[in-house]
């Protein structure tokens, strides 16, 4: 585990069939990625330079109103300009969601892609090589 945040499911995100949309699973890891930005904010992280090009998901078992959500992100690489980000949704001890992303960061005055800042790639890296 590289970072982890917690969110607290509301009664609204639930779908017909009584458990939490897709729809909102979906948002829920782009609350992950945000945070998991926001932490690295101090190089050059902010989350408004950053588009989503990719994601995948793979629902594996129901995710239920009532109890809290950790979104853990399990693996980070940076390419030149991208960055891979692997997500997992626990709840209960399960493993409910699993995705990943890929990130584009840009030149917020262009608004084109750009090279990942030295600082950002450094704090990647010691996050990466961190003790789990």
């Amino acid at each position: 585990m590289l970072f982890k945040t917690t969110l607290t499911p509301r009664f609204y995100e639930t779908d017909a069939l009584g458990h939490i949309s897709n729809t909102a699973l979906t948002a829920w890891f782009e609350v992950g990625r945000v945070r998991l930005l926001e932490s690295l904010g101090a190089h050059g992280a902010q989350p408004v330079d950053w588009i989503l090009a990719a994601i995948t998901m793979d629902f594996l078992e129901e995710t239920f109103y009532g109890t809290d959500v950790d979104i853990v992100i399990t693996a980070l690489e940076a390419g030149n300009t991208s960055l891979n980000i692997k997500c997992e949704m626990h709840q209960n001890g399960r493993i409910t969601v699993r995705g990943a992303a890929v990130m584009v960061h840009l030149d917020p005055a262009t608004k084109t892609k750009c090279r990942i800042p030295d600082a950002l790639r450094d704090a990647i890296r010691s996050l990466t090589r961190a003790p789990a």
